[in-house]
């Protein structure tokens, strides 16, 4: 009895891990002591003029510790690089996004660094997947200079309640492109998307920095990302803080 229970629960488990397989999302089982995040609908009404956010526009290092609100984070995910329309173009029928891509490969991916742990974002489903559980702001919400910068050149930086990661997926790339093109293009793409960030927090008053300095190698490594994938950049969000 003992034998066959052992079995009933080896081949449960051997399915359920199958199922994550055949999803693909592995990071399900990095994370199980996360639970995804269903974020709330974008409101997309409102906000500032665009003359009025493009004149506010600015980085800014110092934040409170205050956590941003669901529906602030929701929002502000949409107008990274959410879905706007049903369909992008003819050439890959995909949900049109925020920002553009060349060939519509839609090739970033967005990774959520909290208190809490990392999630990556899910367009489609509006949602946050679990990655790790582990507060990894240490490595991706700090100004980390390279060894030509003196330390005490480096502005100071706050750590930010919310630091977006940018991540390549390089297995969308294009077979009859160069990988010096296609890194062109993700940091292109990459661009897109910060930019659309600065506009958003310019608007709801939320201060934000990009930062290219980070510890790259340490942070794919804590967020397990596999050979295929390159973080580009990091971007902080949060709420200013004043600083006299």
């Amino acid at each position: 009895m003992e034998k066959e229970r052992s079995r009933r629960e080896f081949m449960k488990a051997s399915a359920a891990t199958g199922a994550v397989l055949l999803s693909g999302n592995l990071s399900v089982t990095f994370a199980q002591e996360l639970k995804a995040i269903q974020l709330l609908s974008p409101q997309v009404d409102g906000g500032r003029p665009l003359m009025q956010a493009l004149k506010d526009r600015k980085s800014w290092r110092r934040y409170t510790d205050d956590k941003i609100p669901l529906q602030v984070l929701s929002n502000l995910l949409w107008a990274a690089f959410g879905i706007n329309r049903s369909e992008s173009g003819r050439l890959t029928r995909r949900p049109g996004r925020t920002a553009p891509t060349g060939g519509d490969r839609q090739d970033i991916d967005i990774y959520v660094a909290t208190i809490d742990g990392v999630y990556v974002y899910d367009a489609k489903a509006n949602l946050l997947n679990p990655v790790v559980a582990e507060d990894v702001r240490s490595l991706s919400g700090r100004q980390y200079p390279p060894p030509t910068v003196p330390a005490n050149m480096v502005p100071p930086l706050d750590e930010a309640p919310v630091n977006l990661i940018y991540v390549w997926d390089d297995s969308k790339k294009s077979a009859t492109s160069s990988e010096e093109h296609m890194l062109r293009l993700a940091f292109t793409h990459t661009g897109s998307i910060v930019q659309n960030v600065y506009l958003y927090c310019a608007s709801e008053g939320l201060a934000t920095v990009v930062r290219l300095w980070f510890d790259k190698p340490a942070l794919e490594k804590k967020i397990k990302l596999p050979p295929d994938q390159y973080a580009t950049l990091v971007q902080s969000v949060g709420y200013p803080k004043k600083v006299s």
